[in-house]
């Protein structure tokens, strides 16, 4: 009798609803256990976007329309967290472009939706 135990969980994040963002028709998006991942299928190539913290959970992610910027929401205890990358310069090196930090001001701690403006040069979150 063999005893069979999970050491590795490779695919899409079940969580998130609408997760996996289409971004050509060679590239998409998609967030693992704990990155989010840019496949390339021309290339067959994968860029790991790694979260800074190992505490941190996933929310919610949007590219904005002109497929330049990436948002990801993280939670952690005491505070959300919105990190915006450049999906350009992702397949170079992955640095963030620019990162907040929403302290717990009011009784919710949860982000439930990120979406930029038309023009990208505007980030809601809800």
């Amino acid at each position: 009798m063999s005893l069979l135990s999970i050491k590795h969980i490779f695919g899409i994040e079940t969580s998130l609803p609408n997760s996996v963002i289409y971004l050509n028709e060679n590239s998409y998006l998609y967030p693992s256990n704990r990155h989010i991942i840019l496949n390339n299928i021309e290339f067959k190539c994968q860029y790991l976007i790694k979260y800074e913290n190992e505490f941190d959970i996933l929310e919610c992610l949007s590219v904005s329309p002109n497929k330049e910027y990436l948002s990801i929401g993280l939670k952690t205890f005491d505070k959300i967290r919105i990190i915006i990358y450049n999906i350009n310069q992702i397949r170079k090196t992955p640095e963030k472009c620019q990162s907040l930090s929403l302290k717990q001001t009011i009784r919710s701690n949860h982000l439930i939706s990120l979406i930029f403006s038309s023009n990208s040069k505007y980030l809601v979150a809800l």
